[in-house]
């Protein structure tokens, strides 16, 4: 899963393949593949862009996920055993930011150095490990508690309690620290100021298919299940309207209305299996395709690493636009955290309204009810 997050995979299978020159730089090379020459073919506009890119994304994660939690918590209709999970994925992709992305920075700045020691290294894959995850299987619950609220409506929230979704999120993150704690202690900690991600094949293979693939399986597969009994009753729902009504106006309007809750929860559903399709399914396939023959990389595979990595990176900055920008009561707590005149304006109307009830005498013609105000003019 981490081995493409940075510029090259081949700079996680070393030190053995390092090479000293006369000025002290150093030369990074696995079956006679160049990697600094191949970081020098691609450029420094790519170091740049690289740069630009992970602060774009560390400044979008940080405001967009830390107004998802402030949303949450100031509000009271946002109070749900959904939000909890939106919020948990809220703070995983916010500890991407924080504790993940400064590093690459560090490492895109000083390639080929690692300056910050070898513990410093494998903490930092470590914590890639623990926050994606974290990310990923959050994902995963969401997808879980939306099948549950779909499919079974009336059982949700006889099985959805306060105690199964905090077991749940609990549950996630429980998972995410063990395998982070046990990635530190499996990685032999860099030397001579280099990175190093060397991990046991069959170790990598079971945390990409853990941790991404079977995770993805899951939400394809319940989100498809959702799709399909939506679906289902959008179309019923148009068969009881034509039954009890004859009317060419009732059966277009129920025609019309069943085709458009049926294309809103398409585009719902398409967006966001697409979103982590488009982000994670193809850093996976060069990992998978590196980890099964080391000897397909060349410079082109290492600009192909670099951009699916990016797109991984993306996917925590996107989060927010996906599962809180999409909700009515998220845009409606948004407008109002940001547009502080609205806030304003409305808290002033309301103490306004409040003041002039207070002042207004019991039996005032306002008080009463229409009947009573035209009983008077008779």
């Amino acid at each position: 899963m981490v081995s493409s997050f940075k510029l090259s995979s081949l700079k996680q299978r070393r030190p053995q393949g390092t090479l000293q020159m006369g000025n002290g730089s150093d030369l990074f090379q696995d079956h006679g593949f160049d990697l600094l020459l191949c970081e020098n073919h691609l450029g420094s506009g790519l170091t740049f862009a690289g740069l630009v890119f992970i602060f774009m994304i560390m400044i979008t994660s940080l405001f967009g996920n830390t107004l998802v939690c402030i949303a949450s918590v100031k509000f009271s209709y946002l109070h749900s055993y959904s939000e909890h999970f939106i919020v948990s994925l809220a703070l995983s992709d916010i500890m991407v930011a924080v504790f993940v992305l400064p590093f690459d920075v560090i490492y895109w700045i000083t390639f080929p150095r690692w300056p910050l020691g070898g513990y410093v290294c494998n903490l930092w894959n470590a914590s890639f490990f623990l926050f994606l995850t974290a990310s990923v299987l959050n994902l995963t619950a969401i997808s879980i508690d939306r099948y549950l609220a779909v499919v079974y409506p009336l059982r949700y929230t006889i099985w959805m309690t306060s105690k199964v979704a905090k077991s749940m999120i609990a549950s996630v993150w429980l998972y995410s620290f063990s395998i982070a704690i046990l990635l530190f202690f499996l990685l032999d900690p860099p030397k001579d100021e280099t990175y190093s991600f060397d991990l046991n094949p069959f170790v990598h293979g079971f945390l990409l298919i853990g941790n991404v693939i079977f995770p993805f399986l899951i939400m394809m597969i319940l989100y498809f299940k959702i799709y399909t009994i939506a679906k289902g009753h959008a179309q019923r729902a148009g068969v009881n309207t034509m039954t009890s009504s004859n009317r060419a106006l009732s059966v277009t309007s129920s025609r019309t209305t069943s085709f458009g809750r049926e294309l809103r929860i398409a585009k719902m559903l398409g967006i966001v299996v697409l979103c982590f399709v488009i982000c994670w399914l193809p850093f996976e396939i060069i990992n998978v395709v590196i980890l099964i023959d080391e000897g397909v990389e060349t410079c082109a595979v290492e600009l192909v690493d670099t951009v699916t990595c990016w797109l991984a990176y993306l996917h925590s900055s996107l989060n927010p636009l996906l599962y809180a920008f999409t909700g009515s009561e998220f845009r409606r707590a948004f407008r109002k955290l940001l547009c502080r005149r609205e806030w304003r304006t409305g808290a002033e109307l309301s103490h306004s309204q409040s003041n002039a009830a207070k002042r207004r005498p019991a039996g005032s013609v306002s008080d009463m009810k229409p009947q009573e105000i035209s009983s008077l003019h008779l």
